[in-house]
């Protein structure tokens, strides 16, 4: 039943002696699922993680309920076209404390007064679901910080977040603390990818996820991306997905997995020539080469310095650590990392200059400034690579 949850009502040794006493296994891992989500789980949810049929679910569930393991808590649906009569709203909004206090906090944050509908709607939620106003707090900040903030997706959050389990401010800002890596990381791949001008839809957060759990570096996306380009022409999320699973099958961890792994499999004199490669191939394999030399040269370029001088070695190890830092960080603390990050960049332009060598001497320099000498921008083509296809008359 939609909005339904299982929420454990047992616990310690009582509850572990009255699951052994079932000898049930699903019944076991059931009880372990919902018990280890705050508020519990909604039958979907445990179906899917357990990879339960509908009659394990069903069979599960029913032990659970009538040893009195679990309890199942039902919450109603968000009322349609029902109205507050003015009064309740007024008294609610100057006899209630917490509620007022998430009235005012909305109207902070919406920068004005709430009508009586937007009044109703959170009414009935904070009425309806119990969820702490803490919690509701968290989720108004929430909506705001995504510039999402009406009351209707207000409405929508909260019993989302029921279902969920999240009915305490811990579990709460554990799941916003999620969303917020998970975000940061979305809109780094999107920079990987030549995009830098929006959040990732859902669908591409769906692979980025993936990527996350496989544990694929960001000199393996860069590489797969080059690939993408070449074998499709442009940004495909799904191609660009194979051909990390594919590496992935094939042991390949790192760039340089992936070379190694080639240079063993290339043609020996006599077999069969690979086939004629189109205009844009071609050109984005050279761009490719390109940006290959030139990573190759920096790196011969960052060894030098750390040979020459143990400084910059131990501030290029303190840079990296920093960056490590930041990404991580939340917002609190980005602005500090900040600061002690360009602090090493200072430093380090600082010992170039003891070293004779330009500010410049570790900075990538593409053809391209605006791609990279990638040869997109996102899914579109780049103004060079148009004008190199026009170059040598191919189609564009």
């Amino acid at each position: 039943m939609e909005g339904t949850k299982l929420r454990v009502s047992r616990t310690g040794r009582e509850a572990m002696a009255a699951l052994a006493r079932l000898r049930d296994g699903d019944a076991a891992l059931l009880y372990a699922y919902a018990a280890s989500r705050d508020g519990g789980c909604t039958p979907a949810q445990a179906a899917q993680a357990l990879d339960f049929s509908p009659e394990q679910m069903e069979k599960a569930s029913q032990l659970l309920l009538v040893y009195g393991l679990a309890v199942n808590h039902t919450a109603p649906p968000p009322r349609q076209g029902a109205a507050y009569p003015a009064a309740e709203l007024a008294q609610a909004r100057e006899e209630d404390a917490a509620f007022s206090g998430l009235c005012d906090y909305f109207e902070s944050q919406v920068g004005r007064m709430l009508n009586r509908r937007e009044l109703e709607t959170l009414l009935n939620v904070y009425q309806t679901l119990g969820l702490p106003p803490e919690v509701l707090t968290l989720l108004v900040g929430d909506c705001a910080q995504r510039g999402r903030l009406t009351a209707r997706e207000v409405e929508k959050q909260a019993y989302r977040w029921y279902d969920l389990g999240l009915d305490n401010y811990e579990a709460a800002g554990n799941y916003l603390a999620r969303q917020r890596r998970r975000q940061t990381r979305g809109a780094k791949v999107l920079e990987l990818l030549g995009i830098h001008d929006r959040l990732p839809g859902e669908s591409e957060q769906k692979y980025i996820d993936q990527w996350e759990e496989m544990g694929v570096s960001d000199d393996l996306l860069r590489l797969a991306y080059d690939r993408t380009l070449l074998g499709a022409g442009r940004l495909s999320w799904p191609y660009l997905h194979k051909i990390l699973c594919a590496w992935r099958e094939q042991g390949f961890r790192t760039a340089r997995d992936v070379e190694n792994g080639e240079q063993k499999g290339r043609p020996r004199p006599g077999q069969a020539a690979p086939s004629r490669e189109s205009a844009e191939t071609a050109i984005l394999r050279r761009m490719q080469e390109k940006r290959q030399q030139r990573a190759l040269a920096l790196e011969e370029r960052r060894t030098w310095l750390r040979e020459a001088s143990p400084a910059f070695a131990e501030n290029e190890s303190a840079l990296r650590l920093c960056a490590s830092r930041m990404a991580r960080a939340g917002a609190g603390d980005k602005a500090a990392l900040a600061r002690e990050y360009q602090g090493y960049l200072a430093r380090q332009r600082e010992l170039l200059a003891e070293l004779d060598k330009p500010e410049d001497w570790l900075s990538d320099k593409p053809d391209c400034p605006l791609c990279g000498d990638r040869g997109y921008v996102g899914t579109q083509k780049c103004r060079c690579l148009v004008r190199a296809l026009e170059e040598q008359g191919a189609a564009v």
